[in-house]
């Protein structure tokens, strides 16, 4: 409810609405977005000494004031849509939700005229954040202990494979030994032995032809 002195005053202002919104610049229409529960600021970016009356309108609801007659008129009831009387040329929208969405708008009246702003507000969903559920943590030790008991018996048999397969070479040699079987011997070292044979036979030839003379 508003008192007899308002009425003329909301008179005047839903004229103002009604001619100026059919005049508004291109350039004064701006599309916001901001995500659900983040703040946002509209300013008609004004100063109190060139302006006469400030109004503004989002759907159904209006603010206006008069710094001339220094009278207010407001029917927003959103605790989230909040007009400083002190400075009303800025709305703070806080805590935004899905219904503050929709066309705000500003008209200034100054000594120039009539001037209007719009900001086309959209509210968007914050991303979700990666969230792990209480038990992953256990999940997460439980893998790591398998992997552990799976990757230590592996080790420990490379090793012994390892271990045994030096140790093994002689006792095959051993083995063959005691069964008779032949020993292979290099190529290199059975020409050697051949070479020093024929030079020990030529040597006793030589020796026994000096004894007859």
């Amino acid at each position: 409810m508003f008192s007899l002195n308002q009425a003329p005053l909301l008179c005047v202002q839903l004229l103002v609405i009604g001619r100026v919104l059919a005049v508004v610049h291109p350039d004064d229409r701006r599309y916001e977005l901001v995500l659900r529960g983040d703040s946002i600021s509209f300013d008609c970016n004004t100063s109190k000494a060139d302006t006469r009356q400030i109004i503004w309108t989002k759907d159904r609801f209006l603010f206006s004031y008069s710094f001339l007659k220094n009278l207010t008129f407001s029917n927003f009831t959103s605790p989230r849509l909040r007009i400083d009387q002190n400075f009303p040329s800025v709305l703070n929208v806080s805590d935004a939700q899905h219904e503050d969405a929709g066309l705000y708008e500003c008209v200034v009246t100054a000594h120039d005229g009539p001037r209007t702003t719009q900001w086309n507000l959209t509210v968007s969903e914050k991303p979700e954040e990666a969230s792990f559920p209480w038990y992953f943590p256990y999940i997460l030790a439980a893998v790591i202990g398998l992997l552990l008991c799976g990757i230590a018996p592996a080790v420990c048999l490379c090793r012994k494979l390892r271990a045994r397969t030096p140790e093994q070479n002689p006792a095959q040699d051993q083995t063959n030994l005691e069964s008779g079987g032949e020993v292979m011997v290099p190529q290199g070292s059975r020409e050697r032995r051949t070479n020093n044979k024929q030079r020990s036979q030529y040597m006793e030839r030589l020796n026994s032809i000096y004894d007859v003379y």
